[in-house]
């Protein structure tokens, strides 16, 4: 587990003597802002958006990509209980399929647990184990469902030459103290799709859009 000493004490005393900790009216460009830029930078993805935790990530995800009640949603046999959670909390149902020898779930069963109800497939690279994304891609392509990338267990790793996370038409991260990329607790949505991006802030905050449009309106039309 990483040990929190000095230095994460000098970091987060700048945030308290900044006496700014709102993410608008006068935090926008602070330091949750320029974490998700930096970190779209390096995964080489459009958007992400930060959430308190890994859960609250995956919910919103859903909820953004349009899945509700009545819908399944895909989910591996092996992994942590947030990512059955997750459809639950909009209504959706998980549906369990198993994993294969690489621990992670099975592309063969996922086609054996597709339904006329199936919306979307939750794959999750667990302890840094990787999904055969192409192999779901495929399916999800095939079947017209939403891939949603649990990559919690994952931050930084690649698949073929792209991060996971940035694969499927969404992904969530998880930044707890026992994750790869660690704020104690913490976690983000990464999406190339301006739409479900839009929503999936507008789920977290419902005034998130307007704000920042009005700040960049004001930040645009004010004199030099």
């Amino acid at each position: 587990m990483p040990r929190v000493g000095l230095t994460e004490l000098v970091t987060l005393s700048r945030v308290v003597a900044s006496g700014q900790l709102l993410r608008y009216r006068g935090g926008e460009q602070g330091f949750t802002t320029r974490f998700e830029t930096k970190l779209a930078a390096q995964l080489n993805v459009k958007h992400v958006s930060h959430r308190q935790q890994r859960t609250s990530a995956l919910i919103s995800a859903l909820a953004a990509a349009g899945i509700g009640p009545g819908d399944e949603v895909l989910v591996p046999a092996y992994t942590w209980v947030a990512t059955a959670i997750a459809p639950i909390a909009v209504g959706a149902v998980p549906i369990i399929v198993d994993v294969d020898e690489s621990l992670t779930i099975d592309p063969e069963d996922i086609k054996r647990k597709i339904t006329p109800y199936t919306k979307a497939i939750m794959p999750v690279h667990m302890l840094n184990l990787v999904c055969d994304m192409d192999a779901i891609t495929a399916i999800a392509k095939q079947n017209k469902l939403i891939i949603i990338e649990d990559a919690c267990q994952a931050v930084g790793v690649s698949y073929k030459h792209r991060r996971v996370g940035t694969i499927g038409d969404a992904g969530a991260f998880s930044f707890n103290q026992f994750k790869n990329l660690n704020s104690g607790e913490g976690g983000a949505i990464l999406t190339n799709n301006d739409r479900l991006f839009t929503r999936a802030r507008m789920f977290m905050t419902w005034a998130a859009i307007r704000v920042s449009t009005l700040s960049r309106q004001t930040s645009q039309s004010s004199p030099v």
